[in-house]
């Protein structure tokens, strides 16, 4: 009996960690999510030109985070709330190997990639991106349509401007091999 006390507090030692749930995501003070984490609520496909398809095909929520099935997808993803040029938007995205898509920014592309495995026009990127199938920080701070870019703390581009298509929300792109987008926010600083 005395052999069953002492292994009941090691029992209860090891199941209360497995019970404690993660480190749960915390949206930053004046951020507005975007992704509910749920579903595609707030978001509708559409061509790169923001006109809605209707055919959200390939476009899911798989584990809290918005997943792109390139293969089934025939649209990108358009987010329904706009931002201005003042703004500050941050997201995380994970590459497939050979992975390339990108944001559209007011009708300019932004392009993401699994940047160690791409193509030469953004291979400057590789040495601050994590590799393919790990989660990349993506922070895009605009101010009057100008912005800086970091990627996973490091400053990427330092004068990166806006399209002129203000009507616009912030795009998701279908390309080229799968892609999955989480805590996707936005923070207006006018």
């Amino acid at each position: 009996m005395k052999r069953r006390l002492l292994f009941a507090p090691l029992a209860l030692m090891v199941v209360v960690p497995l019970g404690v749930p993660a480190d749960e995501f915390k949206l930053e003070p004046g951020f507005v999510r975007l992704d509910s984490g749920k579903d595609l609520s707030g978001w509708y496909p559409s061509t790169w030109r923001g006109k809605d398809t209707g055919n959200a095909d390939g476009w899911s929520v798989v584990d809290g985070t918005i997943h792109l099935d390139c293969e089934k997808a025939r649209s990108h993803l358009f987010s329904k709330a706009r931002f201005g040029p003042s703004a500050i938007i941050r997201l995380q995205y994970r590459a497939a190997k050979a992975a390339d898509s990108g944001l559209c920014l007011h009708g300019k592309q932004f392009q993401l990639r699994d940047y160690p495995n791409s193509l030469p026009d953004t291979k400057r990127y590789a040495p601050y991106a994590k590799p393919p199938g790990a989660w990349n920080d993506l922070e895009l701070d605009f101010t009057d349509g100008v912005g800086v870019i970091k990627l996973n703390g490091h400053v990427i581009e330092k004068r990166w401007e806006l399209g002129d298509k203000t009507d616009l929300g912030l795009g998701l792109q279908r390309e080229k091999g799968d892609f999955s987008f989480r805590y996707v926010r936005m923070k207006s600083k006018e």
